[in-house]
């Protein structure tokens, strides 16, 4: 009986063990042990080096899924199906990062389109994305279209912006519609009629699509849509070559070097190697271009600093050469003799556009010049141009190159003579009118005193203006004509004693 006891409290003393390890196991599973974020950070560089895709290999979360309390916000199924969306909405752009205290690296993205935005496992290293995300190139470099080819937008809009966008949509995130002249562009109407040129070319990633860049705008590089980009399903080129009624026109220098290509509309023609000589020269090619060819060609060599003569025996045709539609005429140009120009200074306008107030340069005595209704138009130059703005004839130059021409010269603050002012009052009308003094002839007018401006003692009020280079405008240089620059003007109090001489009245030369 003893022996049967002892195993009975043996048996119970086990049981009851059994169920204490049971319970202490049970205890210890359910108790979770979750990861801690250690760092937690905005990502800085460049952001178009942050576009990133899904590889469908991790789920999107609300915040680093192994974090207490993270939610799902895509499953990798879904993941995976974005990482192989054909539209550019699906793009992601990473821009913070955080590292757990297990190591682990999670990356903070959102969906170009903002759908979908949250934490998804980045591997064990923020050198680099890796884990389910992966760095994406949202386009890859096309082919542009030739410089001499000219386009149309295919429609157009009053009330909408379907087309033309500051990079090609759902390609950066938050980058959308053109802007010009700081407002986006809300209409394409403007540019119903719009003649456009594109250097740069590329194709989306996802969509497949082939985005131009536009370089010039009715032959203006500075017009404010250049750099925009349009879809090229949405615009048509109005000079493709018509074998049935144009001539291929190639004007090549002396090097054999293409300066420039157009497509010429022959107005004799009668379809495919139909004779249109005439329409390019006057007498079976012996003696000079056509005058209606030569103007047209001379437009579109403008700007390159070359000629091209119909005279030159390299233009002239063979004996019984004749010109053909379908058929390509290539000619041979000459580069231009150097010129020097003078440049022009003019008081900007507000909206930076030329105006129409020169600014005349002279001596800082010659009270002759001062003008009585406007001193601002009167200026002292502090020198000539010693280094002169010259160029090929012919060749086009920007407004930036009159800046740099002229800051070479310290030419890009001007102080215009000392001056005063003095009112005067109709007897008849009692109306003011406020006239502009040299300061010589005011500081003698004694008789008149009382009119002028009075500083804090009553003394004669002296002022100047100084004028600051704003920007040149682009031009062709050209023999016997001047360039023109912009200033903006800054009355200032007191008087500047400016001196020196301008040989030229309204010149720097």
């Amino acid at each position: 009986m003893k022996k049967s006891l002892k195993k009975t409290l043996f048996a119970g003393v086990a049981a009851l063990s059994f169920v204490a390890v049971a319970g202490v196991s049970s205890t210890n599973a359910s108790a979770k042990s979750y990861a801690k974020v250690t760092s937690n950070k905005a990502l800085t560089s460049d952001a178009t080096t942050r576009n990133v895709t899904f590889n469908g290999t991790n789920a999107l979360y609300t915040k680093a899924g192994t974090l207490k309390g993270a939610k799902t916000v895509a499953t990798k199924t879904t993941t995976k199906a974005l990482a192989n969306a054909q539209t550019g909405k699906a793009n992601l752009r990473a821009y913070r990062v955080a590292t757990t205290n297990r190591g682990s690296v999670y990356y903070k993205v959102v969906s170009f389109d903002k759908q979908y935005r949250g934490w998804i496992y980045g591997g064990k290293s923020a050198s680099a994305f890796a884990g389910g995300v992966a760095s994406y190139a949202t386009t890859k470099d096309a082919t542009a279209p030739a410089s001499t080819n000219t386009y149309k937008l295919s429609s157009t809009s009053t009330t909408a912006n379907t087309t033309l966008f500051k990079a090609p949509a759902w390609t950066q995130y938050k980058v959308g519609r053109a802007v010009v002249d700081g407002k986006t562009l809300t209409s394409t109407d403007a540019y119903k009629d719009a003649v456009l040129t594109f250097n740069k070319a590329v194709t989306t990633s996802r969509e497949g699509d082939t985005w131009y860049q536009v370089a010039s705008v009715n032959g203006s590089t500075t017009n404010g849509l250049v750099g925009a980009w349009v879809k090229a399903s949405d615009v048509n080129q109005t000079n493709a070559f018509n074998d049935q009624s144009q001539v291929k026109v190639v004007v090549k220098d002396t090097d054999g070097n293409t300066i420039k290509e157009f497509n010429y509309t022959a107005p004799s023609a009668k379809g495919k190697d139909s004779d249109v000589t005439p329409d390019f020269y006057t007498t079976s090619g012996t003696t000079d271009f056509s005058k209606t060819f030569s103007d047209y060609l001379g437009q579109q060599v403008s700007g390159t600093g070359y000629t091209v003569s119909g005279k030159d025996s390299v233009n002239q045709l063979n004996t019984n050469g004749k010109v053909l539609t379908g058929s390509t005429l290539t000619l041979v140009a000459k580069k231009g003799d150097t010129v020097s120009m003078k440049v022009k200074p003019y008081i900007a306008s507000t909206d930076g556009v030329l105006a129409a107030t020169p600014l005349v340069l002279k001596a800082a005595n010659d009270v002759a010049t001062v003008k009585a209704t406007d001193a601002r138009t009167v200026v002292t130059a502090t020198s000539n141009m010693v280094t002169p703005f010259s160029g090929v004839s012919g060749t086009a130059y920007t407004g930036a190159d009159v800046v740099a021409a002229l800051k070479a010269n310290k030419l890009d603050t001007l102080t215009s003579i000392d001056y005063a002012k003095k009112t005067t009052t109709d007897s008849t009308t009692g109306a003011k009118t406020t006239t502009y003094v040299d300061a010589d002839a005011a500081a003698a007018d004694t008789t008149n005193a009382a009119d002028y401006a009075k500083d804090a003692y009553g003394n004669i009020q002296y002022f100047h203006t100084v004028y600051t280079l704003s920007n040149g405008v682009a031009g062709t240089f050209d023999t016997g004509k001047s360039a023109a620059a912009l200033y903006t003007g800054k009355e200032v109090s007191g008087k500047a004693n400016a001196t020196g001489t301008v040989a030229d009245s309204n010149l720097f030369g």
